[in-house]
């Protein structure tokens, strides 16, 4: 009888065993047409991909934009500057020389052939610092109710309610400590702003130190462009 060959046939059957693919193969199957990937190196968490002509164009374009992008965006604030500048002036001449009150001048300009328009529009609102000018009240005198309007409100505070708590417990608090106990119970708060018609009024203000204040304290609000037809 002949001897079986036990090794051999471990080893028939070891070969008759699917074999698993070779992970690295397959990544590098997958890449090999990738040029983005296949030339693609890593620094830290960055990947910086390889030229893929599919692509490549359509980034450098959006480069190029990018940059003309921020140069507009930087000559139209000077020029926006500009526009608003001339617009304030000649709303002011055409006031002053008219006793009128218009908010908006409109700039003509060229269009291909057509004459289109840019609104410089120059709202009656002011930015008011309001502690400079409830600080000086006394330096603007007359002027301080003429140029603003002053809205009071009152509100609990941080410890009102504790202090309400052990009011309401107390009985008989007389007519006369109202007073002192709402001051107790409320913080005030005050809202400025600048009257409707405030442009036409500070020019009447006569006093230097009031000018002053003024000037630190109130400013109008840019005016706003609009292009039109």
């Amino acid at each position: 009888m002949q001897a079986v060959n036990v090794g051999s046939a471990i080893e028939v059957l070891k070969a008759m065993v699917p074999k698993k693919p070779d992970p690295v193969q397959i990544q590098i199957s997958q890449i090999s047409g990738d040029p983005a990937l296949r030339n693609a190196q890593r620094e830290k968490n960055v990947v910086k991909l390889g030229m893929d002509p599919s692509i490549e164009e359509r980034a450098a374009y959006a480069a190029e934009l990018k940059v003309a992008l921020e140069k507009a965006q930087s000559d139209f604030e000077a020029v926006q500057g500009d526009l608003r500048q001339y617009g304030k002036d000649k709303r002011k001449a055409y006031n002053d020389a008219f006793k009128a009150n218009i908010t908006t001048v409109a700039v003509p300009y060229e269009d291909n052939g057509d004459t289109r328009h840019v609104q410089v529009i120059c709202t009656n609102r002011y930015t008011v610092q309001k502690d400079v000018i409830l600080n000086n009240k006394e330096t603007l005198g007359q002027d301080f109710d003429r140029l603003f309007n002053v809205e009071t409100t009152k509100r609990l505070k941080a410890d009102g309610e504790s202090l309400l708590r052990k009011l309401l417990v107390e009985v008989g608090i007389s007519p006369e400590s109202t007073d002192a106990v709402i001051n107790q119970l409320v913080e005030t708060d005050y809202k400025v702003s600048a009257v409707e018609d405030y442009e036409q009024k500070v020019d009447s203000v006569v006093n230097p130190a009031a000018k002053d204040v003024l000037s630190q304290a109130v400013s109008r609000v840019s005016p706003a462009l609009k292009f039109v037809g």
